[in-house]
């Protein structure tokens, strides 16, 4: 199909949708056949709401979450196999690795935003990774921010400057530093929900923390807080496909049978255009650890989609996989 066709078939699409939406009449969702077709589709949406070198929830001369959703998006195309990024798509991702690099802070870390935001230790651990994921050198400077940040109950702050320690925070940090101390990780096993409240979060959710914790090296969490996870896990169900697809990943990390289920559920909710519905909010967070009044909306879904890819990704890796839950510490 030639670029020229699959943007007709996009402009068609949108103006049925319309037409639809006018009528009250909701289209059937064309439901794709194997992971690998949902991947593909995912990687043609995701790259088309690429801008300016970034990705962003806002208007992309404002650059307000640029930082943070550029550095989780590179972090999660990390994950998919190799032989779905073409060359096309392996340029835009080092143009992107490029930009991440460019904005660094004369500190040497990252903010929320763009050029001359703040930088703080949730968005500078997240960078990190992004680089790491796909073999960029992390400078030492960065390193440093991150754990100036570290509070005395084994919890990372937002900023060097603030006072509270927050879990979401603390769970990438250890990732983006690649070690995890007796402090930190009772810390993490007491805070693992991330919807307490006033808690100082980018992300309210129920299994965010959860599937960042999953995302560590083998062997690096301790028995103790792999069992927590599986605990809420089992507990607690998904609401938007933002959280099946955090959900998803701790299942199949956790190797519990239930992601056959789920995996095959997150696949049918994709939409036409190859996105996932978002159903994310993202919020700064001040210096004295309260969320501001203006947070942003995962509207376009980039989230949910670079997420559920990877989740996606995850089940193709292991295919015919038996999945048991009596060692639940024994993750992929």
């Amino acid at each position: 199909m030639t670029d020229q066709q699959s943007e007709l078939d996009r402009q068609i699409l949108r103006s049925d949708q319309q037409v639809a939406t006018a009528l009250g009449i909701v289209l059937p969702v064309r439901q794709r056949s194997s992971n690998s077709d949902a991947i593909a589709a995912g990687l043609q949406f995701l790259f088309s709401r690429r801008k300016q070198r970034h990705w962003s929830f806002c208007n992309p001369t404002s650059m307000e979450s640029a930082s943070w959703v550029t550095a989780y998006a590179l972090t999660r195309l990390g994950e998919i196999p190799s032989h779905y990024i073409g060359h096309s798509l392996r340029r835009q991702i080092e143009d992107s690795l490029d930009w991440l690099m460019e904005i660094r802070t004369p500190q040497g870390g990252w903010g929320f935003g763009g050029p001359g935001s703040t930088d703080d230790a949730d968005s500078t651990a997240w960078s990190i990774v992004a680089l790491r994921q796909h073999g960029r050198a992390v400078p030492d400077e960065s390193i440093e921010l991150v754990r100036s940040c570290r509070r005395s109950n084994g919890g990372f702050a937002i900023h060097p400057e603030a006072p509270n320690s927050s879990s979401d925070v603390t769970a990438i940090a250890a990732r983006a530093m690649a070690s995890i101390d007796t402090a930190s990780s009772e810390f993490l096993a007491s805070h693992l929900r991330t919807d307490l409240p006033r808690a100082p979060c980018r992300l309210s959710s129920r299994f965010f923390v959860s599937s960042v914790l999953m995302d560590w090296e083998p062997g690096m969490a301790p028995w103790f807080i792999v069992n927590a996870v599986r605990q809420l896990t089992c507990q607690l169900s998904a609401e938007g496909t933002w959280e099946q697809s955090l959900l998803l990943r701790c299942l199949m990390h956790l190797r519990t049978q239930t992601a056959w289920t789920l995996l095959a559920g997150l696949r049918q909710t994709q939409l036409q255009d190859g996105s996932w519905p978002g159903s994310a909010a993202l919020a700064p967070v001040s210096v004295e650890g309260a969320g501001q009044s203006r947070s942003h909306f995962d509207e376009q879904g980039i989230l949910a989609t670079v997420t559920a890819m990877s989740a996606l990704a995850m089940g193709d890796l292991q295919p015919g996989l038996y999945f048991g839950s009596d060692l639940p510490f024994r993750r992929l």
